[in-house]
């Protein structure tokens, strides 16, 4: 069995995308005969992680989960991006970037980038922006499209559901709308991952589930809390349910990138957001449903909430129904690799 270490590791982001994510990283690693013995958390500089350095150096390969970080310049990306230079030069074993979205980034970006032995992005709008650097990638839809659910008893009922979004100020904003206008929020965060193996653990376990019993009869009595507390009442526990919750809707409007991927995956009629890349936009341009499902905030209290056309439902359905065999074959080639000697 063939050893790899994941960088980016979005599951520590309490974010039921992310979780999926990366769970169908690992699984589809260990189809293709490679275990996960170490990941780097998303934010995490992985040049102290002493613990990563030394798995990697025991390691196959490296595999960087790009998901929505390389945009813009951001000191993070960067960060992140640098490893590539690090393993070929220091470790000499391939290093792959998958699930990415690539924006805006500049030259010095664009010579990281070329120290990956394979680059794999989630949308067209990102191979051609990393293709205007003389980079190759091939487009593979978000990881979230491989994971299966069971639909066959989807009841779309009238009820109108709205996400939060990357940004606080506009989940805020969306909370409130939802609010006034008795709309379901389904925020994608969900609580931290806690452990009651310890006193802390069961400390922050008592204090988080206090307030979900208390809270909601407080509000009603007028008792004013901040959104960042109030967000929890709405929070989902798992990402199976809270596909389930979105596939009951008979709208969404989407601000997360992933609870647009799941409207898509559930058939789900929705408006989106625009989100802090090409990611969204990037998307729906491979669909081939265009962009007119797309607002601006300040559009929302006048919102045309359409169901799909019979054209959008055949080129949503086969998007997703393409997506599975699109990411197996990707980790395919990712296996294959392994067998290659490098150049």
């Amino acid at each position: 069995m063939k050893k790899a270490v994941v960088l980016n590791d979005t599951s520590f982001e309490s974010h039921h995308g992310c979780e999926m994510v990366m769970q169908n990283i690992s699984a589809l690693l260990l189809v293709n005969g490679i275990q996960v013995i170490g990941t780097n958390p998303v934010g995490k500089d992985w040049e102290v992680n002493s613990d990563l350095l030394k798995k990697m150096i025991r390691s196959d390969i490296v595999i960087v989960n790009g998901e929505g970080t390389l945009h813009h310049c951001q000191p993070i990306a960067k960060k992140l991006i640098t490893v590539a230079q690090y393993v070929n030069e220091h470790i000499g074993i391939p290093i792959v970037l998958i699930n990415a979205t690539y924006q805006s980034n500049g030259v010095d970006f664009a010579n990281y980038v070329r120290y990956f032995d394979m680059v794999y992005v989630r949308e067209g709008l990102s191979r051609d922006d990393l293709a205007q650097h003389g980079i190759n990638s091939k487009v593979v839809p978000d990881l979230t499209f491989y994971s299966s659910f069971d639909l066959s008893r989807k009841m779309t009922s009238q009820k109108i559901g709205v996400s939060d979004s990357v940004y606080e100020d506009l989940s805020r904003d969306l909370y409130q709308f939802s609010l006034v206008n008795k709309y379901k929020y389904l925020p994608a965060l969900t609580h931290p991952d806690i452990q009651i193996s310890n006193v802390a653990g069961i400390i922050k376990y008592l204090k988080y589930n206090i307030f979900r019993w208390v809270a909601q009869p407080l509000s009603l009595l007028g008792v004013k809390f901040d959104y960042r507390l109030l967000r929890i009442l709405d929070y989902i526990d798992n990402y199976r349910d809270y596909i389930q919750e979105i596939a009951s809707l008979g709208f969404l409007v989407a601000a997360r990138y992933h609870s647009l991927c799941f409207a898509l995956k559930t058939l789900t009629p929705f408006v989106a957001l625009e989100s802090n890349s090409h990611k969204v936009e990037g998307m729906l341009k491979d669909i081939g449903i265009g962009l007119e499902r797309i607002v601006k905030q300040d559009k929302l209290h006048n919102l045309d909430m359409k169901k799909f056309s019979e054209s959008e439902l055949d080129l949503i359905t086969m998007y997703v129904e393409n997506a599975p065999r699109q990411i197996e074959c990707m980790f395919q080639e990712i296996g294959k690799l392994l067998n290659k000697p490098l150049s």
